[in-house]
């Protein structure tokens, strides 16, 4: 076998350990959409009449809430997912991983191909249940798969939240903490209200929030059509989160397994 070829394999073997260890457990992706799902239900009700203050455009407000809760889904999907990697390290497993003959760098893979498809998938079950309650989706079913694809994309470049923590400090406790710490980057986004309706200085923050660009592109892709620049600037800022965050995730591997 070539040397892509056996790390595809290799990548293959471990990404599907990783998925039955997620799913094994009913209350991961149950915990992952409840509470985007309670806000997109409750606040889409209770905020529905905010849509007609001046500079916020009118339409749906759970057209407009429900890719900033696609977004959180997102974000809940990988805050922890670096302890996964962990407890590999605690019980052993890791150590057996690097004494065979597989890629090293198969093992981040497969805990990062799997957390694209479960982003995917729980971006798919928000976005349904938005469908559901009456949010149109513009694009049609080549915008939603954009959407969920947007969804995984970004998750995968946030982890690096998760996996950089866990395997520079090797602490699950440090990871959870400092995990939460990321948490008011998500809700000074444009999930709730546009840029318009903030005040001047969360305005520049989300001229530089990697959150808000990608929440504007599923948006674009729910209330409005294909527009390319806004897809752009959201792919731009998936590209440099992850390029920045798993540089260090790379280095934190390397560095754990010498």
């Amino acid at each position: 076998m070539t040397a892509v070829a056996t790390f595809g394999h290799d990548t293959v073997f471990l990404g599907r350990r990783t998925l039955r260890r997620f799913y094994r457990v009913p209350a991961n992706p149950i915990s992952i959409v409840l509470y985007p799902l309670i806000q997109l239900v409750v606040f889409s009700q209770l905020f529905k009449e905010i849509v007609q203050l001046p500079g916020f455009g009118g339409g749906s407000y759970l057209a407009y809430l429900a890719p900033g809760q696609i977004a959180f889904t997102v974000f809940f999907a990988v805050a922890w997912s670096g302890s996964s990697l962990l407890y590999d390290y605690r019980n052993g497993y890791l150590d057996k991983l690097r004494i065979t003959p597989i890629s090293r760098y198969s093992i981040l893979a497969g805990e990062f191909v799997p957390l694209f498809l479960v982003c995917v998938a729980m971006a798919g079950a928000i976005l349904a249940a938005s469908v559901l309650l009456g949010a149109p989706i513009a694009t049609g079913l080549p915008g939603a798969i954009g959407i969920m694809l947007l969804g995984g994309a970004f998750g995968v470049a946030w982890s690096g939240t998760s996996f950089v923590p866990a395997l520079v400090t090797r602490n699950e406790q440090a990871t959870s903490t400092l995990s939460i710490l990321f948490f008011p980057i998500a809700f000074m986004s444009t999930a709730f209200v546009p840029t318009t309706l903030m005040p001047e200085w969360l305005q520049v923050v989300n001229a530089w929030n990697p959150i808000s660009h990608v929440i504007e592109a599923m948006r674009s892709l729910m209330t409005v059509g294909f527009e390319p620049a806004v897809i752009g600037r959201a792919v731009l800022a998936i590209v440099l989160v992850g390029l920045v965050l798993h540089s260090i995730t790379l280095w934190a591997f390397r560095r754990l397994t010498d």
